[in-house]
């Protein structure tokens, strides 16, 4: 291990941490870490709201879903403070490494802008309970402001400052005596390249009809092989993990090409389990959600163990989290995602676990997952469960947090160990 650990701290880290340090990748990790608070405070309510306790449950009657409404505050709109917090932080990297003076207001504004005239508000017709006839609404689609959205947030929040940024700089901007009140000064500047960005967006979406979060999801839709099989499986396995690294949704990515598939596979298994029939396939969504996806436990865990005060206290606010299978805190609050260092480790601990898990299926030392539990349950209870109480299925799950600690471990080593360079260098 202290031989890997040296190896990755001198030769693979070097590179990566200098790929980490460009503006951009700077700019989307300062995005996950301005929201980390909201993702922190949802997933305690999540928590509150649906606690896998049946007593418990019944205990607060309909008051959990008094709870739950507060459980969507980070992440049912993380698109849309994705597009705040990367304004924000594009323009808050050219003040301190380029020393530009720069309004950050307005360019927020104009990002959050442009966000929702490249996702316009739709009309749909619904059924209202006791109404005579059917009803209509008219909302920004929910999946554009949610985690589906972050990339486009993400590309509409850089691309909107950059061009802000061009016409103040080429002086394209309305001129007001010096007189004049800064604030209402301010307001008058960006009135030019307001309206040259907020043309190119119209354009984009209204004009020519080009959907950004469409297109980033119809590029993936052809690598997602649909079948039951282990090649699928860890397929399925490093697409979304690769997704998630780059700040894309990984889990509805796949679900949304293999979820109609998937459902049909479980309930085949489950009708077949009833009547105590041979199962008809092995690799559906169950097996995933029980062997692969058990959670970044380990890495928080492994967190507040650390000797950066900052890590140490990640590890102690999302342990909780991470337990119930939350891991947004430590994805976009470590970060994970957009961070080359941490997202080797983040995509090899499920790829070994896609692989293990088919080999010991394979071989009949665990069974396959039929049970649909919620997926909030700690993940070792969760398998025991779905598996109708094989303890084999607890011991994989509790040996695959073991193993995935180990992985992470040196990365995050080599980690603290830049952070701890970049702390004495600030100094």
């Amino acid at each position: 291990m202290t031989k890997l650990t040296k190896v990755i701290e001198t030769k693979l880290a070097p590179p990566l941490i200098r790929f980490s340090q460009m503006k951009y990748i700077q700019v989307i990790q300062r995005t996950g870490l301005g929201i980390m608070s909201l993702l922190i405070i949802g997933s305690v309510f999540l928590l509150l709201a649906s606690f896998p306790s049946e007593t418990y449950l019944n205990f607060l009657g309909d008051f959990r879903w008094t709870l739950a409404e507060a459980s969507g505050v980070g992440t049912a709109f993380i698109a849309l403070y994705t597009t705040i917090t990367t304004s924000y932080a594009l323009v808050e990297w050219y003040a301190k490494n380029r020393d530009e003076k720069m309004d950050v207001v307005q360019p927020m504004i104009l990002a959050v802008a442009s966000f929702l005239l490249v996702n316009p508000a739709e009309t749909v017709s619904t059924v209202i309970e006791g109404a005579k006839e059917p009803g209509s609404f008219t909302g920004v689609p929910s999946a554009a402001l949610g985690a589906l959205g972050v990339f486009t947030a993400i590309i509409v929040g850089i691309v909107t400052v950059e061009m802000y940024r061009f016409f103040v700089r080429k002086k394209i901007v309305m001129k007001l005596p010096d007189g004049v009140p800064e604030m209402v000064s301010n307001a008058f500047t960006s009135l030019f390249p307001s309206f040259f960005v907020i043309v190119f967006w119209w354009l984009l979406r209204s004009v020519l009809h080009i959907n950004i979060s469409e297109i980033i999801s119809s590029i993936f839709e052809p690598l997602v092989t649909v079948g039951d099989s282990s090649f699928a499986m860890i397929i399925v396995t490093l697409l979304n993990r690769i997704l998630w690294s780059v700040g894309i949704h990984g889990s509805n990515i796949v679900s949304g090409v293999a979820g109609t598939f998937w459902t049909q596979m479980m309930t085949a298994n489950q009708t077949a389990m009833q009547a105590g029939e041979v199962l008809p396939y092995t690799f559906t969504s169950v097996f995933m959600d029980n062997y692969i996806w058990s959670g970044l436990f380990p890495l928080a865990f492994m967190l507040t163990r650390s000797k950066l005060p900052r890590f140490k206290a990640l590890g102690a606010l999302a342990l909780p989290a991470t337990l119930f299978n939350i891991g947004e805190p430590l994805i976009f609050g470590l970060p994970i995602m957009m961070n080359p260092l941490m997202m080797i480790p983040f995509i090899l601990s499920s790829l070994v676990l896609a692989i293990s898990s088919a080999v010991f299926q394979a071989i009949g030392l665990i069974p396959v997952p039929v049970l649909n539990v919620p997926w909030i349950t700690p993940a070792p209870i969760k398998a025991f469960l779905s598996t109708n109480g094989s303890w084999a299925a607890m011991l994989f799950v509790i040996a695959g947090w073991i193993i995935s600690f180990l992985i992470y471990s040196p990365f995050v080593k080599a980690l603290e160990k830049q952070e701890l360079v970049l702390e004495s260098e600030m100094e």
